[in-house]
């Protein structure tokens, strides 16, 4: 057998998570460019392991049967891929189990790989790790609702404060007013008032996913989707009637869901919260953000924004000359501040600068699908370092930034539902703005460093080297003006015989 490595050897390398969860197995394979770890490989098999585990506490032979199926072919495919690190976690089921070497020991024999069995708080620590190294929570409530287990921890300030695990989840027995019980002893659970609940795992995708149908709300994206206490409880109790409503939920969750039900409105019901944010992280974040942090090669990546850390490395392999995206970023910057007081809280520089990054995202695909593709491509990015609006409005500036002013292709209805007036304009703007920059330069960055912008009251001075007079062509000039024309800006040309930057 080959024998496979449990070193995180370099920034680099592949590497591979199996989670043993109650419900399903998962094996994802990550492609970790840097910081930002991309899944090549995902597959999920709902082999049930925790079904069966009340009140005995012990799993079933036909669950560890189905279970060492699925992990002999995930073996299989480790074992294909060289210099793969891997890290393989089991949760609830295999933790509480009396007989858990009964599917320990030969699991592990298969896959020639200790699994490691996450106690409680482990678990809880790795969920709230991965939710908040790639989502910004000041003040908020995580749950992770899996098959045997639920993970609660309450954050203040952006870390992580109480943390508690119960045994109950999905796959339970227990009546709906154990469950409420149960929760109702957790002291700090009723503290939420006002503050979001981020609601990992399988059944609050499922739930997602039912609102999303249900509503026919314009974005497919699950991560970071946000409903009112009001429309998630509406959603719940369709789904607890006595003739249940599952419709939009992946057929996969039908089985569950009334009993996850179950526990999700008594969640919300106890804590109070206001509102519940659907989270794509999971504890297999956990893991790869806690190897990330600890690795000595990746250390300077702590300070970093995560949403420009994933951009900067999406984007290192779409560039056409070079590296013009940090470059097209500083030359977009003056002209940020003219709309912040129109983006309702949206952080209007970190966006741009991330839109900047993506820029050349497309530059490569067929020319009048340039535009839609881009705007698609951006909603389906796996970044969870973004809201809704924040994800639909880069997708909204890198539309414009390659169909321009001439709206040969009509701008996606679904930006007018989620965005304001005002966050579109400004999203018009920017496209526009970088649509030049790209345009002067021909992404090339040396040229990009012979023009600069520059706002004086109501105008926009762009200011040229004389050596560059001739990219400065009159469709150049066209593209200046309609790029002020979008917030009413007038214009000034002015060329120089000093550096410009």
């Amino acid at each position: 057998m080959v024998k496979l490595t449990q070193k995180f050897n370099t920034p680099s390398n592949h590497i591979a998570v199996i989670d043993i969860g109650s419900n399903s197995i998962r094996l994802v394979i990550f492609k970790t460019m840097g910081r930002f770890p991309f899944p090549l490989f995902n597959e999920r098999v709902t082999c049930r392991l925790g079904e069966g585990l009340e009140p005995d506490n012990n799993l079933q032979p036909e669950k560890i049967k189905i279970a060492l199926e699925t992990l002999g072919r995930f073996s299989s495919i480790l074992r294909s891929i060289p210099n793969l690190s891997v890290r393989i976690v089991a949760t609830a089921a295999t933790r509480r189990a009396k007989n858990a070497n009964d599917f320990l020991v030969p699991a592990q024999e298969i896959l020639n790989h200790k699994i490691k069995v996450l106690k409680k708080e482990q678990e809880a620590r790795l969920v709230s790790i991965g939710l908040l190294s790639n989502f910004e929570i000041s003040d908020g409530l995580i749950v992770d609702l899996g098959g045997g287990s639920l993970e609660l921890v309450h954050v203040t300030n952006g870390k992580p404060l109480y943390f508690k695990s119960l045994n109950v989840g999905h796959l339970s027995i227990k009546p709906q007013h154990e469950i409420f019980d149960m929760l109702k002893k957790v002291e700090w659970l009723s503290n939420m008032k006002g503050l979001n609940l981020y609601g990992v795992g399988g059944s609050f995708r499922a739930l997602g996913a039912a609102y999303i149908h249900k509503t026919k709300y314009p974005l497919g994206m699950l991560h970071a989707l946000t409903m009112s206490k009001i429309a998630a409880n509406s959603i719940l109790n369709q789904i607890l009637d006595e003739k249940p409503d599952l419709e939009g939920i992946p057929e996969g969750r039908r089985f569950s869901m009334p009993k996850a039900s179950e526990i999700i409105a008594c969640l919300l019901s106890i804590s109070n919260v206001d509102k519940l944010v659907i989270s794509g992280t999971s504890i297999r974040d956990g893991l790869i953000a806690k190897e990330i942090s600890n690795h000595p090669k990746l250390a300077h990546y702590k300070e970093k924004d995560p949403l420009h850390i994933a951009c900067a490395e999406i984007a290192a392999h779409r560039l056409r000359f070079s590296s013009i995206n940090e470059n097209l970023f500083n030359f977009i910057k003056p002209c940020i501040k003219i709309g912040l007081k129109n983006m309702n809280n949206l952080n209007t520089g970190r966006l741009v600068k991330a839109s900047c990054l993506l820029s050349e995202i497309c530059w490569d695909e067929e020319p009048s699908m340039r535009a839609n593709i881009a705007f698609e491509k951006i909603n389906a990015l796996p970044i969870y370092s973004l809201t809704h609006p924040e994800r639909l409005w880069i997708s909204l500036t890198l539309f414009h930034r390659y169909n321009g002013i001439k709206f040969i292709q009509k701008q996606p209805i679904s930006s007018e539902f989620i965005l304001t007036n005002e966050q579109q304009k400004y999203a018009l703007f920017i496209g526009l703005g970088i649509r030049l920059g790209l345009n002067f330069s021909a992404g090339i960055n040396t040229n990009l460093d012979l023009i600069k912008l520059h706002i004086r009251k109501k105008t926009l001075v762009c200011e040229i080297a004389k050596s560059a007079s001739n990219l400065f062509t009159t469709q150049n000039q066209k593209r200046l003006t309609s790029f002020a024309n979008t917030l009413s800006l007038d214009t000034k040309i002015t060329y120089t015989e000093k550096k410009i930057n």
